[in-house]
């Protein structure tokens, strides 16, 4: 039993970071970028767009980089307590740095190396004193309610989740001819998980036993491209394409708990963790359109497939081992995500007696790769977000040389965002197949490790500062 429960344990270590990994990458690479609605393909002639479309690095005359800092603030809402409590997290905050250079080396090719946080998170849920109607902390044999007022515990606990997935990439691009541009990047993405959390262990054994779970897990992907065009049709329109091939990255890590008995010498006892985490295929297309000298209209569309089957997130096979034993146990555990898009609508205005000032505004209109029946406390919700982003940015020349013109610029953006849903009492009770998988799990019950599908208000508010800084000429 205490292997069995080893493995228990373990797969909830494995499990829950995963459920905290963010659904599509919110590509905050470049300040300007995040300004006008997170668009970029079409037009961002800097060295980082070998993040967001490698042939744009053409535009570099000899030599530029950009450094960027994006502040991440969140809060969500979730039943966490149980079926249709309210659950508010305090304030997470991740933080979402990048670099990037990027040079000529020859007349019509430029050559790029960039390292990137695609996304970073933090959140907590502090002094919980109920999960799913069971005290958090409380005795063992403690019966659930469904009124988590009943819930009585002295020892209130804090539930942590903090993770960030990021890429290292080098990358060139090559101009075929004036009005077509080729780029190629060969991005290795890595990832740290770590979480602290109260879960129902005795699920995975058919029964009820809560008990504090801590993970850290870490690891590399494979090597995979990222392929660019630009096509300039007319000198005000550019058309760009960016597809970023699938990578899956390897976890691996350790987890402890408070509800197994410690090795024989007195120590605790320390379970492996390995697990597999894909970043899926991407592909987005947009126009942008150079009305005069000081305006820049762009549109753009993006499509991430975390439905994939088999280079998606449907779901994620856990390993599950106890190093003082034979016991491995490999379990596929379903995520229900599915492929996702978003719509990107940005507009930059340079104003003409303020020559070193320019506005930016953006829209974007996005849909989440969460689902209603697997949705989880950590995770952002259901549902399609519709977000409003607004920048400036500031430019300099140099006095040493005024035919080099805006050298140094200076970026400064924002975004504040609510998505969320409301979920119906519609999946209590409702047995449906892990996707992916093979088995079945009765959604919001005991029978799951983590409750998925539970009723109640799920949201999330999202605040983001970005700053970043680019020299170029």
């Amino acid at each position: 039993m205490n292997l069995r429960l080893a493995a228990a344990c373990l797969f909830v270590g494995v499990l829950t970071p995963a459920f905290a990994s963010a659904n599509p990458e919110p590509t905050a690479y470049d300040t300007r970028s995040i300004s006008m609605g997170l668009t970029g393909t079409t037009y961002m002639e800097r060295a980082s767009a070998l993040v967001l479309n490698p042939a744009n690095m053409e535009g570099i005359e000899k030599l530029g980089f950009t450094l960027n800092f994006t502040a991440l603030f969140t809060r969500q809402i979730a039943p966490i307590q149980g079926p249709n409590t309210d659950g508010r997290s305090s304030l997470g905050f991740g933080p979402i740095p990048s670099g990037f250079i990027a040079g000529r080396i020859a007349p019509r090719v430029v050559f790029g190396a960039g390292l990137v946080i695609e996304t970073g998170y933090g959140s907590s849920f502090d002094n919980v004193i109920c999960l799913d109607g069971d005290p958090v902390g409380g005795p063992p044999d403690y019966t659930p309610t469904t009124d988590p007022a009943q819930c009585t515990n002295p020892d209130p606990q804090d539930l942590n989740v903090t993770f960030f997935v990021g890429e290292a990439s080098i990358g060139t691009s090559y101009k075929i001819h004036e009005k077509f541009w080729l780029g190629v990047a060969l991005r290795l993405p890595f990832s740290k998980q770590v979480a602290d959390l109260w879960q129902n262990v005795g699920a995975a054994l058919d029964t009820v036993q809560y008990g504090q779970v801590k993970n850290d897990l870490s690891g590399v992907g494979f090597p995979s491209p990222r392929i660019g065009f630009q096509i300039k049709p007319h000198r005000k329109v550019g058309i760009g394409i960016m597809y970023r091939m699938w990578s899956r990255i390897k976890l691996t890590g350790e987890t402890e708990t408070s509800i197994l008995p410690p090795n024989p010498d007195g120590s605790t006892r320390i379970l492996n963790s390995t697990a597999d985490w894909n970043i899926p295929h991407a592909l987005q297309f947009g126009v942008a359109y150079k009305a005069n000298a000081r305006l820049l209209l762009a549109w753009e569309l993006r499509l991430q497939f975390h439905g994939a089957k088999n280079q998606g997130n449907l779901n994620q096979t856990v390993t599950a081992n106890d190093p003082g034993s034979a016991l491995q146990i490999e379990t596929v555990v379903g995520f229900g995500w599915k492929t996702v898009w978003s719509a990107k609508f940005g507009v930059e205005y340079r104003f003409r007696k303020l020559d070193l000032m320019s506005f930016r505004g953006g829209l974007n209109v996005a849909e989440a790769a969460a689902t209603e029946p697997w949705a989880q406390y950590f995770t952002p919700p259901p549902g399609v977000s519709v977000t409003g982003m607004f920048g400036f940015g500031f430019y300099w020349n140099d006095r040493n040389d005024p035919t080099i013109k805006d050298k140094y610029l200076l970026d400064i953006g924002t975004l504040i965002s609510y998505s969320g849903t409301k979920i119906g009492d519609d999946h209590i009770g409702t047995e449906l197949a892990v996707p992916g998988g093979t088995d079945s799990e009765i959604l919001c019950s005991d029978d799951q490790v983590v409750r998925t599908g539970c009723p109640g208000q799920i949201g999330v508010f999202t605040y983001w500062a970005s700053v970043s800084f680019t020299l170029q000429y």
